[in-house]
């Protein structure tokens, strides 16, 4: 019962991670494009791009106490992308706090912070894109040579996930914006919209191609395309949102991501390294499960709930040209 206690709360985190740690590297990559509106992008996000990031962080933990062989098996497959990813983060984090103090240089840490956020994503995605492939494992362990992710379809991912976050900060933008920067946000949701269309639509047939495994469960389950038809209508939906502002367009947008995690995790259930490791076989022993439970379960997740509850609470409301964060 507990292996499906912490899969649920995994699976929380990262939802909330993508929709959430999604917009704020959205709003990142499309900096590049702002001109003289990229403070108040910056500005929009500057209260909680933080602690968005800390979904991410539970994550990795419930990964590593719950699920320690995934873990044991992911990190060696995945340590260039994800070393990469480090990087973006880091990027981004540095660029995000000395932007507003710096004069003459503003313009390394602006580049800093597109280049960092378009890393972050794209390595993400070339991530998730390895792991959906399968990982080459014998006898529970890792056999491969750490370069699978070399490949079309992780690539096609991180693209994906990238045109995915872009629309989000888009919708961020069209919520938390006036004027230009409204507009901003309404016409990247356009211009991408189709895009991010063809390109999940390609990921969802090259899936279904390549992977007989999934072909068959989809094809024995057909109510398993409800969660692609869903994400695609969301997705194509949110332009027309956009239009009328408010938070439409970003729910639209949000709702199309949480469509295809949950596509994601019904296509390989109950394996957790897809064909080889299910969950159970993964998880940690009853008594660390336990022993997790009663503390990181029952009280920290909750404490982040509502501490990020409380930040978007208090800096709601449209993004001040007057009164930056910083």
């Amino acid at each position: 019962m507990l292996n499906w206690f912490w899969f649920a709360e995994l699976a929380f985190a990262l939802v909330a991670y993508v929709v959430l740690g999604g917009f704020d590297i959205g709003v990142g990559m499309l900096t590049a494009f702002a001109g003289s509106k990229r403070d108040e992008m910056v500005a929009s996000i500057s209260p909680v791009w933080d602690g968005n990031g800390t979904w991410l962080v539970i994550a990795g933990t419930i990964l590593f106490g719950a699920f320690p062989l995934v873990y044991s098996i992911a990190l060696p497959a995945l340590y260039v992308p994800l070393s990469a990813m480090l990087a973006g983060l880091v990027m981004r984090g540095v660029a995000l706090e000395f932007r507003h103090k710096a004069v003459s240089s503003r313009w390394v840490w602006d580049l800093l912070l597109f280049v960092g956020s378009l890393l972050t994503a794209l390595t993400q995605g070339i991530c998730v894109g390895t792991y959906a492939r399968g990982l080459p494992v014998e006898h529970l362990h890792y056999a491969g040579n750490g370069f699978e992710w070399c490949a079309v379809f992780p690539v096609l991912c991180g693209v994906g996930l990238a045109l995915g976050y872009l629309l989000l900060g888009a919708g961020w933008l069209v919520l938390k914006g006036r004027g230009d920067l409204h507009y901003i946000g309404q016409r990247s949701m356009r211009d991408l919209t189709p895009l991010a269309l063809l390109v999940a639509a390609l990921i969802l047939a090259l899936t279904l191609l390549t992977e007989p495994t999934v072909q068959t469960r989809w094809i024995a389950h057909p109510v398993l395309f409800v969660l692609p038809v869903i994400g695609l209508l969301a997705l194509a939906r949110a332009p027309y949102a956009a239009k009328h502002g408010g938070r439409a367009a970003y729910i639209w947008v949000g709702l199309g991501c949480i469509s295809m995690v949950l596509m994601l995790a019904a296509s390989y259930l109950p394996y957790i390294v897809p064909f080889d490791v299910t969950l159970s076989a993964a998880a940690a022993p009853a008594a660390s499960q336990s022993f997790m439970f009663w503390g990181a379960g029952l009280f920290v997740l909750p404490v982040i709930v509502l501490y990020t509850y409380v930040a978007y609470a208090v800096f709601r409301g449209k993004v001040s040209q007057d009164h930056f964060y910083h």
